[in-house]
């Protein structure tokens, strides 16, 4: 009884790291009831032949127990941006919403400039577009990439600060607002309590969420001081000591809406050698499941943060499925969740 609203799925270009029908199989056998993916494909999920061409995966995987939505890409040629509006609404719900990255991440689908992260809302905003729109919050002008040494894999969390988070969340908020943007913001894999705290004010006069990951609720930036620290590399980066508390705390006052994982599996030469940003959890979801119940969140907490804030925002009505779960952990090249693991005493 789960909806990850936030997961890669590689195929095309990319099938090595995940494919829509294995992400499909690991779901169902991990007890989730919904999947939604991300758009920076290679090539890019930004017109109507690559959404028909996920459609057609999902047609071969043949999974019916797991909903599959996708998410468009968001550039900023503006006539683009209006197409992807017109297919959100031909191809609702299999299209869940609009993703922007507001900084580069992983295959560089990017609207860093502030011009034009102002065009592409006021177009959202003149096209009526008012369905979910998936932010990356960080500001491409706040990354240090020069300050990234691969031999002390920390460096990462400084080449991509908390301030770049900070920065961009503020920038979506006013944009989002002067541009009278009727859409339902969502700023994913929020890592600062300080952007939590943005996020709530600004649901005052703006109608905007927020999700956390499972790394982010788990791990602080020592994580990437351990052995093969490099591993546990991801955007936005691991943050400092205290946070995942922090975070676990606004997570229980409702301050954050739901869990996310941005599942996002790579090969192990592409962790070592390529430093290539995300980790693995579908399969971990029964994991953190019993982490929210150790931390004494109740029953009815839980299915708030897990399926039914979810499922309002989307507005989509996704069956509470009950599966047997079988442990699809050894199909990535690595555990990111062994702390996890052991301060749960988990087993399958």
């Amino acid at each position: 009884m789960i909806i990850d609203t936030h997961i890669h799925t590689r195929d095309f270009n990319e099938a090595e790291k995940e494919t829509i029908s294995h992400a499909l199989e690991v779901a169902k056998d991990s007890g989730i009831s919904a999947i939604f993916a991300m758009p920076n494909t290679q090539p890019a999920t930004i017109d109507e032949e690559m959404i028909l061409a996920h459609q057609q995966k999902v047609r071969e995987a043949n999974i019916p127990e797991v909903l599959y939505g996708v998410y468009f890409g968001i550039t900023p040629d503006i006539e683009q941006v209006k197409q992807a509006v017109a297919l959100s609404r031909k191809y609702h719900p299999f299209i869940v919403g609009g993703k922007i990255y507001l900084g580069h991440s992983t295959n560089n689908l990017g609207v860093i400039k502030e011009e034009d992260q102002y065009k592409v809302l006021e177009t959202l905003a003149s096209e009526g577009y008012n369905g979910v729109l998936f932010a990356h919050a960080e500001k491409e002008s706040c990354i240090s990439p020069q300050l990234w040494n691969q031999q002390t894999p920390i460096s990462h969390c400084i080449v991509r600060s908390e301030q770049a988070e900070l920065d961009s969340v503020n920038d979506l908020i006013k944009i989002a607002t002067e541009t009278k943007l009727k859409a339902k913001i969502h700023v994913a894999h929020i890592s600062s309590p300080a952007a939590v705290n943005l996020v709530n004010e600004a649901k005052q006069y703006l109608n905007i969420s927020c999700g956390v990951t499972f790394h982010h609720l788990i791990y602080d930036m020592n994580q990437m001081l351990q052995p093969n620290g490099i591993l546990w590399k991801m955007n936005p980066p691991l943050r400092q000591e205290g946070y995942p508390n922090q975070l676990l705390e606004q997570l229980r006052k409702g301050e954050i809406d739901w869990i996310e994982t941005d599942h996002a599996p790579h090969t192990l030469k592409g962790k070592l050698e390529g430093f290539a940003s995300g980790i693995p959890a579908l399969p971990w979801w029964p994991v953190m499941s019993t982490y929210l119940h150790q931390n004494n969140f109740t029953e009815q907490q839980i299915e708030k943060i897990t399926y039914n804030n979810a499922a309002k925002r989307f507005q989509l009505d996704i069956p509470k499925n009950h599966r047997p779960i079988k442990d699809r952990r050894a199909d990535y090249p690595f555990n990111p969740f062994e702390k996890l693991e052991q301060a749960v005493n988990w087993h399958y």
